[in-house]
């Protein structure tokens, strides 16, 4: 396998409608407006209810409010949905089901933790150099239940996706060679869009993230990865865009939202606005104020979004561009524990490009999570995930 092929392989790396009373008590929130999405910024108001009763009209499990963009979800109630799509480096095809590969097992479900209390996923890095563990490595098409380990078919965005049939199997290449089949479930610039491969020009990906404390302390690295926008064929791709795990860029300290692209460039240098700091685009900067995240500033530091170490919430928002030409988007909202609103902390517009060898496409087809940290010396930490919605429509604030 050739270096650039994976960058993880290279180093070896319950119902679907709510009770009555819940439904009286839970509604779903209309998308608010930010920025330059939707014009002025604008905060909507919605009714609490509980976590699973939020989780349900989320991903449109409720009947009474259809989510018709919801692609598919996973929330790790069932150790199937790990296994589902479970990847180890080194170990014949990748797909690791069974959990068989070298550190496999540490790609597993944890009932201790998570947000409705039907477990999570937890990809726990050992102590030393070694990458050596499981990952989860997903398709952005919807699956088959007997697939996706939820045991029901993906929606699909309300049946406009047919539910393709990936099922893993053991030593599998299944994830490696989704794309031969001419596989639907790519995101790219409509002018791309021939053929039958392309979803959509655009995509939304929601999740809930926690990241062990540990994973901060001052002798770990300060460059990791907590998840992959990429394809199933690579992870190193023209197009990636990596999500930032560590403290940076003091050792010990809190640990930002930042995000870098192929070549290593964090995503800020190539803003095409040319803004200063990191986290161009966020509500929380005021230029004309000279108030903007800026990491190396410990006086901007205030303006900068930082991971709490409870269950957070991300949601991308990716309009794939031409290739090369300045107008791939990336807009980042983001939710700390008990929060019921958003805060965007990105909006970048930046030039990409694409790897089109091997049967790939200009877009995107993939979600990587990992705790990949380039072999570098660390103590032992885990990142933790939850209720990850892939859909083709704005993806509502969880209100619990």
């Amino acid at each position: 396998m050739k270096r650039r092929d994976l960058l993880i392989a290279s180093a070896g790396l319950a119902g679907t409608l709510l009770p009555r009373f819940l439904r009286a008590q839970v509604r779903p929130c209309p998308p608010p407006t930010f920025g330059v999405e939707g014009g002025q910024t604008q905060t909507t108001s919605c009714v609490a209810g509980n976590a699973e009763a939020d989780w349900l009209l989320r991903t449109g499990q409720n009947s009474s409010f259809p989510q018709p963009g919801v692609v598919w979800f996973n929330d790790f109630r069932s150790d199937a949905e790990v296994n589902a799509f479970r990847w180890t480096s080194g170990y014949s095809g990748g797909n690791d089901p069974l959990a068989r590969g070298n550190g496999a097992a540490r790609c597993r479900r944890i009932t201790t933790d998570g947000v409705t209390g039907g477990g999570c996923l937890e990809i726990l890095r050992p102590a030393g150099t070694s990458d050596s563990v499981g990952h989860w490595w997903r398709p952005f098409s919807p699956v088959i239940g007997a697939g996706n380990g939820r045991g029901v078919n993906d929606p699909g965005a309300d049946g406009t996706l047919p539910a393709q049939n990936y099922v893993a199997t053991d030593g599998g290449s299944q994830t490696w060679d989704w794309i031969f089949t001419n596989r639907p479930g790519w995101y790219g610039h409509s002018s791309y869009h021939t053929g039958t491969v392309f979803d959509g020009s655009q995509f939304y990906l929601q999740l809930r993230v926690k990241q062990d404390p540990r994973r901060t302390a001052a002798g770990n690295s300060q460059v990791g990865k907590l998840l992959f926008l990429t394809t199933t064929r690579f992870s190193l791709t023209a197009q990636e865009i990596v999500t930032y795990s560590g403290a940076f860029p003091v050792a010990g300290g809190p640990n930002y939202h930042r995000m870098y692209v192929a070549g290593s460039p964090p995503l800020e240098d190539l803003d095409s606005l040319g803004r200063p700091g990191q986290q161009q685009g966020s509500d929380l900067a005021n230029y004309g104020a000279g108030q903007y995240c800026d990491v190396y500033t410990p006086s901007l530091r205030q303006y900068c979004w930082r991971f709490s170490g409870g269950w957070d919430t991300l949601m991308y928002h990716v309009t794939p561009g031409r290739a090369n030409v300045r107008e791939n988007r990336i807009v980042v909202y983001a939710a700390h524990p008990g929060e019921t609103s958003y805060t965007k902390i990105w909006d970048v517009i930046y030039a990409t490009d694409y790897d089109t060898g091997d049967s790939m496409r200009n877009g995107w087809n993939g979600l990587l999570l990992s705790t990949y940290n380039n072999n570098l010396n660390n103590s032992e930490f885990w990142h933790r995930y939850d209720q990850v919605i892939f859909s083709k429509q704005f993806i509502p604030c969880p209100q619990d």
